[in-house]
């Protein structure tokens, strides 16, 4: 059997412990594991069966097996309770009219989105012309008596 390795918050995952509890029993040589170099530096790679032989998850593994093996078969299963239900015509021209409707929507927001936003360009001119006329004469103040 091929050995398959976790990394210690995979392993702290499925053992139910914390990840310092999985890095002092590694430290501690109680568990399997291996040196994987990372740019970072270092991360510890726990051997699979040395983590179940340790804290007896042998349970919990074989529970994870046959979940899969029953999603396995009801995906098998439902392709078949799937080509028994038939479309009719009726449910399409439904579906169109549904479609359709969506996009007229659509076009009627987007059409009050683009008056939104004329609406408030043409808001901006306007106040920038109003700060253009609020803005102080450029006159300096000796040159009021001439």
């Amino acid at each position: 059997m091929a050995q398959t390795f976790l990394t210690i918050q995979e392993a702290a995952e499925i053992s139910k412990k914390s990840v310092q509890t999985i890095r002092r029993a590694v430290k501690s040589k109680k568990l399997k594991s291996r040196k994987k170099k990372t740019p970072q530096g270092y991360n510890y790679m726990i051997d699979k069966d040395s983590l179940i032989s340790t804290y007896d998850l042998k349970h919990i593994f074989d529970q994870q097996m046959k979940e899969k093996k029953r999603s396995r078969e009801k995906i098998s299963k439902t392709p078949r309770k799937l080509a028994k239900q038939y479309l009719t015509h009726d449910d399409l021209t439904v579906f169109k009219d549904t479609v359709q409707n969506l996009i007229d929507q659509h076009e009627k927001d987007k059409e009050n989105f683009f008056r939104l936003v004329q609406t408030f360009q043409d808001k901006i001119v306007a106040l920038e012309n109003q700060v253009k006329l609020l803005e102080s004469p450029k006159k300096k103040w000796y040159q009021i008596w001439k």
